[in-house]
């Protein structure tokens, strides 16, 4: 029997090991930022739809309180109307709009809405809504979103109500 020598022994070298290293912490930190984008995608589409849904409760609300149009595009802000209580068209209003704005603001962040008449609803933001005073009656939902670099980005969301 011959004993083979060091000099022929099989396996990997050092940088053959250093390479392959390379090439899996490469692909860890790609897998890594998928991940993270992905996590991001979620909250931004969940966010989007939670004011989504609170433009579409708001705009159910005008259309079940007959008559109280310009009490929902004027809210008085004193006016509280307990479930169950009678109350005017114009207290249900504003009562109903007042309680939608306190869960915007806790659901979303930096959530705010209004409703007006806006003849191009596409634009706008939450300290300046760009309500032209024509046109359909819209509801528009603001909220602020982390974006890159520590900047926070506003979205909007509006919906249209029938002619009303």
């Amino acid at each position: 029997m011959r004993r083979r020598s060091r000099g022929s022994q099989s396996g990997f070298s050092l940088i053959e090991l250093m390479i392959a290293a390379a090439i899996f912490s490469t692909g860890l930190g790609a897998f890594s930022l998928l991940l993270l984008l992905s996590i991001q995608g979620t909250v931004e589409s969940g966010q989007q739809t939670v004011a989504v849904q609170h433009a579409r409760y708001l705009a159910e609300s005008v259309r079940l309180i007959p008559g109280a149009v310009p009490a929902f595009e004027n809210p008085t802000p004193q006016s509280d109307c307990p479930v169950g209580s009678s109350c005017t068209p114009g207290q249900m209003a504003s009562s109903s709009f007042l309680r939608w704005q306190r869960r915007l603001a806790r659901e979303l962040p930096g959530g705010t809405g209004l409703i007006c008449r806006d003849g191009t609803p596409e634009d706008g933001t939450a300290s300046s809504p760009a309500c032209d005073g024509g046109g359909q009656l819209v509801v528009k939902v603001f909220w602020t979103e982390p974006g890159q670099d520590g900047h926070s980005l506003e979205r909007r969301t509006v919906s249209r109500l029938p002619l009303l």
